[in-house]
């Protein structure tokens, strides 16, 4: 199999069990922060098995990544310039986001049209220019197969801590 044609299926399968876990976790539950001592290992864990934020302010972390970070930086290979946004601060866009009404229905498109628009990009991108290294000012010389194998282990790091608000908030652990 072709790598562009892999990652290109993973980009849509990695969003389809994103927003699968999301639509699990009860709506009053998505901004609200993690049990975290409702794990029975909490003082080996700590914040870290549930993570630190809301399911929600994770989902807009990948959305906010991909939107300024993945894919601007894939666009490089067709032709585009590299542009580090500058003066943007993640979580005062969350905030504002949030005051201005932000839901997951709203996020979720987002986050599939930034995916869509990544694979767009792929099928463009001349497969010698795939593994070609260009210069990018978030991870140094790095190919279109990094940034996109980059976003989908991004995903899935986060993902990892959605599901598991998904499935083990309210689990007792004995």
């Amino acid at each position: 199999m072709k790598s562009k044609d892999f990652i290109s299926k993973q980009l849509e399968y990695t969003a389809q069990t994103i927003e699968w876990a999301l639509l699990l976790i009860p709506e009053d539950r998505l901004f609200k922060s993690p049990p975290h001592d409702t794990h029975p290992k909490y003082s080996a864990y700590g914040p870290n098995y549930f993570g630190r934020w809301s399911a929600m302010r994770i989902f807009y972390h990948l959305v906010h990544y991909e939107e300024l970070f993945a894919l601007p930086a894939l666009k490089v290979w067709l032709g585009d310039e590299l542009i580090k946004p500058i003066g943007i601060v993640e979580s005062r866009e969350y905030k504002r986001e949030i005051d201005q009404g932000l839901n997951l229905q709203s996020l979720l498109k987002r986050f599939h049209l930034v995916r869509d628009k990544q694979i767009e990009v792929i099928k463009e991108i001349k497969e010698e220019d795939w593994i070609m290294p260009k210069p990018n000012t978030f991870w140094g010389n790095v190919s279109a197969k990094f940034i996109i194998a980059k976003s989908i282990q991004h995903t899935l790091e986060h993902g990892n801590k959605i599901s598991r608000n998904a499935i083990f908030w309210e689990r007792s652990f004995i």
